[in-house]
């Protein structure tokens, strides 16, 4: 067997293995691990929320927040106006809550952003009277049990908790609407599916608790433009694992043009790639090492982007050139495709279409699932873009507009 044949079949072995690896975690989020504690409300929270530029939607979040379900005294509100050049502050102001002003034109970012806030409250190089911080973003809306939820949380013992992040405005148009699938797929599939059997979720950057001690611990030092992912592998790293808390949501706005979903992306990709480069050895080896099912899988998982740019590439010198890139699987497909063709047209919208099913979805949004398949083979070419600009560290905050309050969120919802 010559040099390119056994090639080949060790990209077939890695394609399969992988893609066998992921339909694992498809399988283990048919499930919902249910969390019936009960606590009495006894942990206090700092709620921080980095607003750039946000007087459209924010009052509708200190409204919803200044509702929840939780002692007052319990909690309290910390506006970070992060470079404003609008009335976010002045309106945040008007609510009563805590308002900080940063001005820093140099490093931007919500990683910044939050490691000023937290220094600033007591959380890293101080004496926070706080047990756990959470963070949302401005345009979120919040369900009225989310500090309820995160108190029995922390009261079991949990130090990282990231809640159900749902939509908005998922039926506005199909932008909104596949983008919204592609977070309700990642919600079960990824995040629920590996809390079920005790592995490590990660953060989502919006609707995260991070306990108070784990901060004195890790603090917070993020680099890239993915902070969340990247300080969930710190603290995987460092024997602490991010929860999922299924119970309870936060509302996230989903943006409304192809355009600015993709710039989102590449922005996500840039991120999620360079905590890839950055983190997986060492991950790996420590996982290896300590015997730690959780940290293993925590490396293989940010796999995932390089994975779906190897893929698509392998696909594409497959069809163009088999002669040298031949795969007795790819083989087989092709010559069975009048078999395979019945099926695989379909495959692309299994997962959003169980996610509806299993999750009790309105179907409003429904009628855009025909484009999901075009949303999510864009982001191979997005990838790529990123991998090609990975240096680039401009932060490009995304518009919202969308100024729904939680009633009127219900009633779209119902409509």
């Amino acid at each position: 067997m010559n040099t390119v044949k056994i090639l080949n079949y060790i990209i077939d072995i890695f394609l399969i293995g992988y893609s066998l690896y992921f339909l694992l975690f498809v399988f283990l989020g048919l499930f919902n691990k249910k969390n019936k504690d009960s606590n009495d409300p006894k942990t206090k929270f700092a709620i921080i929320i980095p607003a750039h530029n946000e007087e459209k939607v924010i009052s509708k979040l200190l409204t919803n927040l200044q509702s929840l379900d939780y002692p007052k005294n319990l909690y309290d509100i910390f506006v970070i106006a992060d470079n404003c050049h609008d009335n976010t502050a002045q309106i945040a102001h008007s609510y009563n809550v805590n308002v900080l002003k940063r001005i820093n034109h140099y490093k931007k970012g919500k990683g910044y952003v939050l490691k000023f806030a937290l220094e600033r409250i007591g959380f890293i190089g101080g004496n926070s009277k706080y047990e756990a911080a959470v963070v949302f973003d401005a345009d979120n809306l919040v369900e009225l049990n989310f500090l309820k939820v995160m108190n029995n949380r922390i009261l079991k013992g949990e130090k990282i908790i990231q809640a159900y992040v749902d939509a908005k405005n998922p039926a506005d148009n199909w932008v909104t609407a596949t983008f919204a699938m592609m977070f309700w797929i990642n919600d079960r599939f990824n995040l629920l599916s590996r809390y079920n059997v005790g592995l490590s979720s990660v953060l989502m950057g919006t609707g995260m608790c991070i306990s108070a001690d784990t901060l004195k611990k890790i603090g917070w030092n993020t680099s890239t433009l993915t902070e969340d992912l990247e300080y969930s592998i710190q603290a995987l790293s460092n024997g602490i694992k991010t929860a999922f808390a299924r119970e309870t949501k936060i509302y996230d706005e989903k943006p409304l043009s192809f355009r600015a979903s993709c710039r989102q992306r590449l922005r996500w990709g840039r991120g999620q790639l360079s905590v890839t480069f950055k983190y997986v050895p060492e991950l790996l080896y420590q996982g290896f090492k300590q015997k730690s099912l959780a940290m293993i899988d925590g490396g293989f998982r940010l796999f995932q982007q390089p994975f779906i740019m190897f893929y698509s590439i392998m696909t594409i010198l497959r069809l163009t050139l088999p002669g040298i890139f031949y795969s007795p699987f790819f083989s087989i497909l092709l010559e069975n495709m009048k078999i395979f063709g019945l099926f695989l047209p379909f495959i692309p919208f299994l997962l959003p279409s169980s996610v509806y099913l299993l999750d009790k979805l309105s179907f409003k949004s429904f009628k855009y699932v025909i484009f999901f398949p075009i949303f999510m083979y864009s982001w191979a070419i997005i990838l790529y873009w990123a991998l090609l600009t990975i240096n680039e560290k401009s932060w490009l905050p995304t518009s919202h507009s969308r100024n729904l309050s939680k009633q009127s969120l219900l009633e779209e919802a119902k409509a």
